[in-house]
């Protein structure tokens, strides 16, 4: 190893080498005067006997399993949410679900789903586009065949909007067929008017042998639905096709007229998911 040399600088010593010096670290060279750590021995008095080093309280907390998830009863709805029967406990088979959709037709016999199950109020496609009234509906239901079977899943209309709801803001179409008058059969080519339960359109009294069903849209126009807060400009629901039209709302029917939240009504806008949707019951 080379010779360095100490060089007496103010605060410290600078050393010099000619070539090669090694770190100065544990295995540097000492020099006379220098301490060698090593020989030196810090003494470290042993606690008196008579105390006690304080005691720590450590808490152990257990690690819990992760507990699976708590899943729901199927919601009926497509878009996972239902806007009446609510209950799930009370209602597992039958659900009221908002939506939109621009496939014309409730009572037309080739009634089934065309985007996918996609719609609903709160799915992606709150416009419906593409989809048909069975779009709201989750895979395993389908819209309510009238008067019969929502009469079994639900007993009456009496849950199917909220409590609270304010009044002409909701209907839940179903398949119900009429000829005539509002008055509901089983007339399987029959697609006049447009019936559910409800608190928007017309209600439905005794002598229209509707049993639990409570509200109806019917019209003695074409291309409407006949029930002012259902239709543009302010509601969604539309029965547009031509001069027969009013005989045929049950086959025509879309909620396509708010587009965007254009239709406004009490102060608030409406869209096309607004103003309520179908019945589903499970299949």
């Amino acid at each position: 190893m080379s010779q360095g040399v100490w060089l007496p600088v103010p605060g410290f010593f600078l050393l010099t080498c000619a070539a090669g010096c090694m770190d100065y670290g544990l295995n540097a060279p000492r020099h006379i005067g220098q301490p060698n750590l090593e020989d030196t021995a810090i003494p470290v008095e042993p606690p008196p006997e008579d105390s006690a080093a304080p005691l720590v309280e450590v808490t152990v907390v257990p690690i819990e399993e992760e507990e699976e998830p708590i899943t729901e009863p199927d919601a009926g709805c497509a878009d996972g949410q239902r806007e009446g029967y609510q209950d799930w406990a009370a209602y597992p088979d039958i659900a009221a679900c908002s939506g939109a959709w621009t496939v014309g037709g409730l009572t037309r016999a080739d009634l089934a789903p065309t985007c996918g199950h996609g719609a609903g109020d709160d799915s992606w496609n709150t416009e419906g586009s593409g989809c048909s009234a069975a779009d709201l509906c989750s895979a395993g239901w389908h819209v309510c065949q009238g008067k019969t079977e929502v009469a079994q899943e639900a007993g009456s209309c009496d849950d199917a909007v909220p409590w609270g709801t304010p009044d002409k803001s909701l209907l839940f179409a179903v398949v119900q067929h009429s000829d005539n008058g509002s008055v509901c059969d089983d007339g399987a080519g029959n697609g006049n008017d447009v019936f559910g339960c409800g608190n928007l359109g017309t209600v439905l009294t005794g002598d229209k042998n509707c049993g639990v069903l409570n509200r109806v849209l019917a019209s003695m126009h074409q291309d409407s639905c006949g029930f002012n807060e259902a239709e543009p400009n302010l509601g969604p629901w539309e029965c547009v096709g031509g001069s027969e039209s009013h005989y045929h709302e049950g086959e025509l029917v879309t909620k396509k007229g708010c587009p965007g939240g254009s239709c406004s009504y009490d102060g608030y806008p409406v869209g096309n998911s607004d103003k309520g949707g179908v019945l589903c019951c499970r299949d």
